[in-house]
């Protein structure tokens, strides 16, 4: 299975509608959380989808136990970019033809790495899959999907171990989502379960491909 690019509209619908409850309530509390709670929410909900492991993930300044940076210095460090891609959206042709977007979207890859501090993969580093939900959710799902391995695997990558590799995985996810725009002669937009038309095209694709 390659993507979405072979679906019909109601694969599609279903692929969305049968992604995970948990991950779904995960979503919802994250979109609800105020500014000022955010790095503890983000540092609790990568936890809990493993976003490091097997590495050991860093902590926020108040639960300590490692080095700085903390969470909220990576939180800090990337709102810039963060605010950059406010206007980023992968359902759009092309969506990285701005090289503000593909910078943002580089030092995000830089910070994230610090993610994780210690750990037998990577030298300690957290890699795509860390980096990827991090940034999925920071964006509110606008930069998505999260490249974990089912992902992966569903629009035929595998392995992600650079900025210019995620970026190119990005434009692969764009072309699927391209491809599946023709096959229907529909946009994404219009596709999208009316349940989840308030959500951002990137946490959308991330459903389609993600945990049921």
């Amino acid at each position: 299975m390659a993507g979405i690019i072979g679906d019909s509209v109601a694969d599609f619908q279903n692929r969305v509608t049968t992604f995970s409850d948990d991950y779904i309530a995960d979503w919802r509390s994250w979109l609800a959380t105020p500014a000022p709670n955010r790095p503890d929410h983000l540092a609790g909900t990568l936890r809990k989808w493993q976003a490091c492991r097997p590495n050991r993930m860093r902590r926020t300044r108040k639960v300590g136990g490692h080095p700085a940076p903390y969470i909220e210095d990576l939180v800090t460090a990337a709102a810039p970019n963060i605010a950059v891609l406010g206007t980023f959206n992968i359902a759009l042709s092309p969506p990285l033809a701005s090289p503000a977007h593909i910078a943002a979207l580089t030092e995000l890859w830089i910070i994230f790495e610090n993610l994780s501090y210690a750990g037998r993969s990577r030298f300690g580093r957290s890699g795509v899959v860390g980096i990827s939900k991090a940034v999925l959710l920071l964006t509110d799902g606008r930069v998505g999907p999260a490249f974990d391995r089912k992902v992966r695997e569903n629009v035929g990558i595998r392995s992600i171990g650079t900025p210019d590799d995620w970026i190119r995985a990005l434009g692969v996810v764009n072309n699927d989502i391209r491809g599946f725009e023709l096959h229907n002669g529909v946009s994404f937009s219009a596709a999208t379960p009316v349940a989840y038309a308030h959500l951002h095209p990137g946490r959308i694709y991330d459903m389609a491909l993600g945990p049921r």
